[in-house]
């Protein structure tokens, strides 16, 4: 038995009608992908988000946003991100010129002390938030204090709404008020298309500007993929409740074994357990896990929910490391 639980994928597979999609279009792999398809997705992700196609940057994965968001705005006096934040956030800013501040979230609620940054911030600033955070699971700053920020014209603000599925929580209402928000999306993580890689950005005309020339060729089976996956949609909710069951397990049993377990609202969970190297005792039982102690103390891990019998599986061995140490 293995337990894949380290990448915070969907354990899923897309539901037929989408796979089916994508085998025929394995036949065009010779083609590049036409524009007609690409502005199909387009008006297909402005249907599920209820906004203008207008407002919509695609790109073959959100990592590459982060990127050229970052790249776009490195001359900016200071950049600002939570600590810990996803991977990908904290090493695009390091490779920037600008001064950097990382904020830290302390436990138990890991929230953004997003006041103190508002009346300090009189240069031009870049703050990137992961709401929810990566590798907490939380929701790190409320819609009122994304306001405040933006209020302040000295910040540009990118809220990177990977996991919005799971926590039905966005500023994408937002979007047409400040004209220094931008929002990020992805399909790798509710609608189980990781590994087709698409990534979208959410802005207003002024920022979506910056990205003019630099769109990047979508790979034609991943916006097949994804544009089968928006037209059959209704199997994310189904997903997401599974998810949802599964982690409510993972919290109780951690409860029951005294580990502290952080609720979350995405598809994985904070767990504290108090081990040194646990990470590795659990390789060594086929259990992959995320090591989360270079932001915490050792003994903090990050794990994804996945299948019934990969979550039980975990849990098992949790439990006898626990009891052994």
């Amino acid at each position: 038995m293995k337990a894949r639980l380290d990448k915070n994928e969907m354990p899923f597979l897309p539901p037929n009608i989408v796979i089916n999609a994508v085998k025929k279009s394995i036949a065009k792999l010779n083609r590049y992908t036409s524009q007609e398809y690409v502005d199909e997705l387009t008006h297909l992700l402005a249907n599920y988000n209820d906004i203008s196609p207008e407002t919509i940057f695609l790109s073959p994965g959100s990592d590459i946003i982060i990127k050229e968001f970052v790249f776009l705005h490195s001359t900016v006096d200071q950049i600002i991100i939570p600590d810990p934040a996803f991977i990908i956030i904290e090493n695009s800013v390091e490779k920037t010129p600008s001064s950097i501040l990382k904020v830290k979230l302390s436990a138990p609620d890991f929230r953004f002390p997003y006041k103190y940054l508002v009346s300090e911030i009189d240069k031009p600033t870049l703050i990137v938030v992961d709401n929810p955070n990566n590798p907490t699971g939380k929701l790190i700053i409320e819609k009122e204090g994304i306001k405040k920020l933006l209020n302040n014209d000295n910040i540009t603000l990118l809220v990177d709404e990977a996991y919005f599925e799971f926590s039905k929580y966005t500023v994408i209402d937002l979007i047409e008020t400040y004209p220094n928000l931008a929002i990020l999306r992805t399909l790798s993580k509710s609608f189980g298309l990781a590994g087709s890689g698409i990534g979208y950005l959410i802005t207003g005309e002024k920022l979506r500007e910056k990205f003019k020339g630099l769109e990047i060729m979508l790979p034609y089976p991943s916006v097949i993929a994804a544009s089968a996956a928006l037209k059959h949609r209704d199997y994310i909710e189904e997903y997401r409740d599974l998810i949802q069951r599964e982690k409510q397990k993972i919290l109780e049993k951690c409860e029951q074994l005294n580990v502290t377990a952080y609720p979350s609202n995405t598809n994985f969970v904070l767990i504290n357990t108090e081990i040194p190297n646990i990470v590795n005792t659990l390789a060594k039982q086929n259990v992959f896990v995320y090591d989360a102690s270079n932001y915490f103390a050792s003994g903090y891990i990050r794990a994804s929910i996945g299948l019934k019998k990969e979550n039980d599986y975990f849990l098992k061995i949790l439990e006898k490391v626990v009891q052994a140490h």
